[in-house]
């Protein structure tokens, strides 16, 4: 090696790098000696405490008796918070029951939580109206709403833009317009506080009836009668309302008239009345006395006409019969009734 290494040719030079140091020639009484610079200081290990961990050094950092570093963890045992720490320590290392953290949890405003299971899922209200349900992916849906059916009398299909609204043909018109009087005492459109349903009063109604009746007399002569006396018991004109006729609601103003049309033929110096006996709902009879002639005179021949009427307000369920029969009353000489014929006019008005 020596003689080699001399040569200007050695393949066998060894040459120093940073930190290292060769000694020697490589002759067998002069090895290389290869080493490494002894300038570093030793290694200084320390170990340092947190709040979380209590950390320990063991060895002296030798092979036989290497460095040994540890760490145990702090668990506080009083959490500022209050209530119990839940960490633990295991042979395997830190954990957390998932039993232990259920207890912990609360739920809140729409929310539904079962310490069981540890489920947390959203809580529906069940006040009347709520339309939130469970969709079929499980997330919360509000159905859309049905259409609006619109019914007789109201206009829109309840949207911003046309809201749902009463149906007044005539358009909008303000009370003061039409009327001077207080809209609260006289409009006739109600609500019931009940149903919830507008109204109004019954409908009014009328009815009017003229009818003529030529009464069967045959001319009968009729001397002097010192009373009222019927020209014939059955010749009679009836006026009659039916109770609810009109209305089965209101009750009516009913008002009835009789006009007689009579064709008389007297002796000289005859004196007499004429007139109509009246009967109301079956009562006593009740002369009108309506012609007279009373000074003496020639014998004569002629027609009148006269009347007499009968007026009532009915409550609702009451009915009225008003009948006349012609009357005669004769003071002097004879008078001879060639015809006598009622016109009976009757009308009948809701209240």
């Amino acid at each position: 090696m020596a003689s080699c290494c001399g040569a200007a040719r050695c393949t066998c030079r060894v040459t120093a790098g940073p930190g290292v140091t060769v000694d020697g020639n490589g002759s067998p009484f002069a090895p290389y000696v290869i080493s490494t610079a002894g300038t570093s200081a030793p290694t200084v290990i320390q170990a340092g405490d947190t709040a979380t961990a209590d950390n320990s050094i063991t060895g002296s950092g030798t092979v036989g008796d290497p460095y040994v570093i540890t760490t145990k963890v702090i668990l506080d045992p009083a959490p500022p918070g209050g209530g119990s720490n839940l960490i633990e320590e295991g042979p395997d290392g830190l954990y957390v029951e998932c039993a232990d953290v259920r207890g912990c949890i609360t739920a809140g405003d729409g929310a539904a939580y079962t310490p069981g299971t540890g489920e947390v899922e959203a809580r529906l209200s069940a006040d009347a109206g709520n339309l939130v349900v469970f969709g079929g992916d499980g997330g919360l849906y509000v159905p859309a709403p049905a259409p609006t059916q619109v019914g007789c009398g109201l206009q829109g299909d309840g949207s911003t833009g046309a809201p749902l609204a009463a149906f007044p043909i005539a358009g909008a018109q303000p009370w003061a317009d039409g009327w001077d009087c207080d809209p609260v005492a006289n409009s006739t459109l109600k609500c019931d506080p009940v149903s919830g349903a507008l109204w109004t009063p019954p409908e009014h109604t009328s009815a009017a009836v003229t009818l003529q009746q030529l009464h069967p007399l045959g001319g009968p002569t009729i001397g002097v009668t010192g009373g009222f006396t019927l020209v014939d018991a059955n010749a009679w004109s009836e006026g009659r309302y039916t109770a609810d006729s009109l209305s089965p609601c209101r009750g009516i103003s009913l008002s009835t008239r009789f006009t007689g049309h009579v064709e008389l033929t007297w002796l000289a110096n005859a004196a007499f009345d004429l007139g109509y006996a009246v009967q109301v709902d079956g009562g006593a009879l009740a002369v009108r006395q309506t012609h007279s002639v009373l000074a003496n005179g020639p014998a004569r021949h002629e027609r009148y006409s006269f009347g007499v009427s009968e007026a009532a307000v009915l409550p609702p369920h009451t009915g009225k019969t008003v009948r006349v029969y012609p009357a005669i009353r004769v003071t002097a000489g004879t008078v001879t009734i060639n015809q006598w014929i009622t016109d009976t006019d009757l009308i009948a008005m809701t209240r």
